[in-house]
């Protein structure tokens, strides 16, 4: 997906803006926040039991308010998933901010890009950088190195699932990716910042999915 400027893609521009999260990825999160409400979905991928489309207009509706129809006195604080689309980010910083000062919290899985108008790290709870990690891949056989352990190093990035083919994409998206929280009890607090391996991301996702399979 790289370019020569390394920010614009090659990815089909029909679907960049509704490809869809690796499960093992949501899982992974859901397993912590517990997600009532897919934000950002297309009918056939979406997340969540409940969900918005580009024909319900997120942006345009009241999340608090469609939220506690359905959540009674008991329920935690009610905790959105959001990945939005990339190539207009800003409205739904935006609109995230609104519904936290109404009591939702928010995740959003976006690029890791503080350049732009719409990092909200003055807005924001926490930010999970996803990285990189080391593969063991046994032990050296021969050379100076024998008996050390032999590490591959792997990339932090994600490759989405395309919204047409329903297939992984064959490329990882060219920007670091990081889940950015916006917790309504935590407004005007500094914002937090920490990283998490993407093997343990898997790890988390995969052992959600089977138990789920169960």
């Amino acid at each position: 997906m790289a370019s020569n400027n390394n920010h614009q893609s090659k990815s089909n521009k029909a679907g960049r803006d509704t490809t869809q999260t690796p499960r093992w990825l949501f899982e992974a999160f859901n397993s912590q926040y517990h997600y009532v409400l897919d934000a950002a979905a297309l009918k056939k991928s979406a997340l969540c039991a409940r969900y918005y489309t580009p024909r319900n207009n997120a942006l345009k509706k009241d999340w608090a308010a469609d939220i506690g129809l359905y959540l009674d006195a008991n329920s935690a604080t009610p905790a959105v998933w959001l990945n939005p689309p990339y190539s207009n980010i800003l409205p739904w910083v935006n609109k995230v901010i609104e519904q936290q000062h109404k009591g939702i919290l928010t995740t959003l899985l976006v690029p890791r890009d503080n350049r732009t108008q719409w990092w909200p790290a003055n807005s924001a709870s926490k930010i999970i950088d996803i990285v990189g990690y080391y593969e063991n891949q046994g032990v050296y056989l021969r050379g100076p190195k024998k008996g050390q352990p032999k590490l591959k190093w792997r990339s932090g990035g994600i490759r989405f699932i395309n919204s047409l083919t329903g297939k992984e994409e064959p490329a990882e998206l060219n920007k670091p990716m990081c889940l950015i929280e916006f917790n309504p009890h935590l407004i005007g607090q500094p914002c937090q910042y920490s990283t998490i391996p993407k093997n343990v991301l898997m790890a988390l996702g995969q052992k959600a999915i089977a138990n789920k399979s169960k």
